[in-house]
């Protein structure tokens, strides 16, 4: 009888979020700043049965460390890249089957030597495949497998991530300066850097011509084209990809419309996640001078979205005139579902996960944080705390230092990374009336 109970009552905790978060929350630090880390930038699990954490530098290195923190090796993976500003190596995704084919994904930027097919290095996305997937030092093949051609230093996202649908998903910045002011974030075709927003798509003169700035971009980089459409924006028409377009994105048989866009009007998705049980997209996009948002799209989604910027700042106007709160109604653009005002203590919103790992009492609640004040916030997708316009915002007392980022492992454990150098692990001991407790 007992344990009848016990299967209720977890799968009752299992398919509900709790309105606040337990008094006992703690963020235990796992990997602390003497360990040797520089400038970490996320954290990803292989799912490989390995219980490995790959650690993510900005300077271009990944290391292993296992769940207690023990490093596994001095330095798994090294890479070139251009570290300045908000450049650097910026993102890393395993294929789901990486423990029978070794195969991951780095999204970076490139180094000043290589070259450029913009203003700025080049936003790089390159499949690696290790010889041995349990090896905890990569040797191995790597392949380029799209470019992005870049303006300024700042505002380049840099999350990759496989969906539930077995797409890599990578989100980039409106390619930088302040306010998109050439206005690639709304622009679904390739197009100059002129000063001109309202010139979508024009190619005239010598170039260069960007695309796929301010952008979420879908692809299927487990298969190859013999021969690139005219809209495939990554690639020269006519010539091989290294990667295919899945044939429902939004824009893939649409003429002058980038086929790899799956959602736009993005203005610095620098951290986004889906979440492990439902699939849902959430987005955490680094607003401008006022506000911080997240968006949110549930799956399964035709994409095709428009997430605002830079007609709006989360649900302010800014290059639409008005004032209030109505500029998404009024530029039938997609609402953030939580919007942090600055004078709330706000700067710089890291995008968060859904929690689903062993704290029973923290399932279903979406954590996210903060780069300046490192704060760590919460909010029930769909409950009053998934804000619907009142800009209300909600703290776990928590602090995570300089947050860059956040990870989850095998188990749905979640990782908090501080820039400074250490990996933190968000968790609770509360035990329930049965005696089950967290992890």
């Amino acid at each position: 009888m007992r344990s009848r109970i016990l299967f209720l009552l977890t799968m009752l905790f299992a398919a509900t979020a709790f309105s606040q978060v337990p008094a006992d929350i703690e963020l235990p630090v796992i990997v602390d700043s003497n360990a040797g880390l520089s400038r970490p930038i996320a954290v990803r699990s292989p799912n490989d049965g390995s219980g490995r954490l790959f650690v993510v530098e900005q300077g271009g290195t990944i290391k292993i460390f296992d769940t207690s923190g023990t490093a596994l090796s001095q330095n798994f993976l090294t890479l070139p890249v251009t570290e300045s500003s908000e450049q650097g190596l910026l993102g890393l995704a395993f294929d789901p089957a990486f423990a029978t084919n070794g195969t991951f994904y780095v999204a970076y930027t490139a180094p000043g030597s290589d070259p450029k097919l913009g203003a700025q290095p080049d936003q790089v996305l390159a499949r690696y495949v290790a010889a041995n997937p349990a090896a905890n030092t990569f040797a191995g093949t790597s392949q380029v497998v799209l470019r992005v051609p870049d303006i300024y230093t700042n505002h380049n996202g840099g999350n990759i991530l496989f969906g539930g649908d077995g797409y890599l998903y990578w989100g980039m910045g409106d390619g930088g300066s302040g306010g998109d002011p050439n206005g690639f974030a709304q622009c679904l075709w390739k197009k100059a850097a002129d000063g001109n927003p309202a010139t979508c798509g024009n190619t005239g003169g010598s170039g260069p011509f960007y695309y796929l700035l301010g952008k979420m971009m879908r692809l299927d980089v487990r298969h190859t084209t013999a021969s690139a459409s005219a809209n495939m924006c990554g690639a020269t028409a006519g010539q091989p990809a290294q990667y295919a377009i899945p044939a429902n994105n939004p824009y893939a048989s649409q003429n002058q419309k980038c086929a790899e866009i799956w959602d736009y009007g993005l203005r610095n998705p620098f951290r986004f996640s889906f979440d492990a049980q439902t699939h849902d997209l959430i987005i955490g996009d680094v607003g401008q001078n006022l506000y911080e948002e997240v968006d949110f799209e549930s799956y399964p989604s035709t994409g095709g979205r428009n997430y605002g910027w830079n007609l709006c700042e989360g649900r302010h106007y800014y290059a639409t005139s008005g004032s209030g709160t109505t500029c998404p109604a009024t530029t039938s653009t997609i609402a953030p579902v939580i919007e942090a005002a600055h004078s709330s203590g706000l700067c710089a919103l890291i995008g968060g996960y859904v929690y689903r790992g062993p704290s029973q009492a923290l399932r279903g609640t979406y954590f996210y944080s903060d780069n300046c004040s490192g704060d760590i916030y919460y909010a029930v997708p769909g409950g009053a705390s998934w804000d619907g316009g009142n800009g209300t915002i909600t703290a776990t007392g928590l602090n995570g230092g300089s947050v860059s980022s956040f990870g989850d492992d095998a188990n749905g454990n979640l990782y908090v990374v501080d820039l400074d150098g250490r990996i933190l692990r968000l968790q609770t001991d509360t035990i329930f009336a049965d005696g089950f407790e967290g992890p």
